[in-house]
């Protein structure tokens, strides 16, 4: 399972990404948040002309 998480062919779940920090002995919430960032990234991928301004719009209604 790690291999293909780490090769790409693979998305890990939130779950399994707690599991490899506490196993690499490595910051839980840094790399949950590493991972909730490539979801993000990836959800605006194609969209090259609005990705900028999209990610903006979603921080603007986090901090509201």
């Amino acid at each position: 399972m790690f291999s293909k998480i780490e090769r790409g062919d693979r998305r890990a779940k939130r779950h399994q990404v707690v599991q490899i920090a506490n196993y690499f002995n490595v910051d839980e919430k840094e790399l949950l948040t590493l991972w909730v960032a490539d979801k993000i990234l990836d959800a605006v991928e194609d969209e090259e002309e609005l990705k900028s301004d999209t990610i903006k719009v979603a921080q603007l209604n986090i901090t509201l």
